[in-house]
């Protein structure tokens, strides 16, 4: 790639970045208020995830992982609702301090040397581990139920303080509503909690969520599906797109753009979205 392709490529970057991390900005200030209103986490979640894509395809590891980090915290409060501490609030903005202060050295000299990026690296991993250590604290085991019924699939996300009580109450709450556990399964040194349930016909979406709540948990978000696409494992992946992915016809992200050869397909999915039905989507 000749260096004025790669000049433009990098200001395409910096451009969009610098709207992502103003959206991040005002989100983090009034965070509690951010995490109550879906629509403004999912900004975020969104503007973190465009930045590292961004950074991924010009090579900008250092960025890709601070911002990949940022969205994978911000993931967690839209799943687990909490009150957010002053101490939650400070190891964010810390965070978000280095991302910022990363693409600033980009825009400086049209590139990260790696002396650079390595020492914003070597502030920010004492920050990941602090910060994975205290969410363990306010959020002891997260939580996945999936609800099946013949007509739908209900995905519950969200935490429980006291995994054994949990347990324990919602295999009898789904006894009362006529179903079983199919699966209850620890991951991640018992940090996530996974719940599968199978319940009879045309069970209603409110009585499966009192049960789920009733049990113990706190539920952040809640997705449905009319058949059983969830369950899909394998998803077809656009390796080098050269029309406008189906899905990408009539987004407002959808860029499209081709220089030097590398097709720019959007800052949320720079190579094309990772399968067909893309949650990031939005009409113009």
């Amino acid at each position: 790639m000749l260096p004025e392709q790669l000049q433009r490529i990098i200001g395409y970057f910096l451009e969009e970045a610098a709207e992502h991390l103003q959206i991040m900005e005002q989100g983090l200030q009034g965070l509690q208020n951010t995490v109550q209103a879906p629509q403004r986490i999912h900004q975020l979640i969104r503007a973190s995830h465009s930045i590292k894509g961004g950074a991924a395809m010009l090579g900008f590891s250092s960025i890709q992982r601070v911002a990949h980090r940022l969205e994978d915290y911000l993931k967690l409060l839209r799943e687990c609702p909490i009150a957010i501490d002053s101490r939650l609030q400070s190891l964010l903005a810390e965070v978000f301090d280095i991302l910022v202060a990363l693409v600033c050295k980009v825009s400086k000299g049209f590139g990260l040397n790696n002396e650079d990026a390595n020492q914003m690296l070597s502030l920010a991993e004492p920050i990941f581990d602090e910060l994975d250590a205290y969410l363990r604290v306010l959020i002891p085991t997260r939580l996945t139920v999936r609800a099946v019924t013949d007509e739908h699939i209900h995905l519950f996300c969200g935490y429980c303080t006291l995994a054994g009580e949990f347990s324990s109450a919602i295999t009898s709450r789904v006894g009362l509503l006529g179903g079983n556990i199919t699966r209850h399964e620890y991951e991640d040194d018992g940090i996530r909690l996974y719940i599968d349930i199978y319940l009879p016909p045309y069970t209603r979406l409110e009585n499966i969520r009192q049960a789920v709540e009733l049990s113990g948990a706190i539920i952040g978000t809640v997705q449905t599906q009319r058949d059983f696409s969830l369950l899909a494992m394998d998803y077809p992946v656009y390796q080098s797109a050269i029309e406008p992915p189906a899905i990408c016809t009539g987004c407002r992200y959808y860029y499209g753009r081709s220089d030097g050869g590398h097709l720019l397909n959007c800052t949320i999915h720079p190579s094309g979205p990772e399968d067909e039905d893309c949650r990031d989507r939005e009409p113009e």
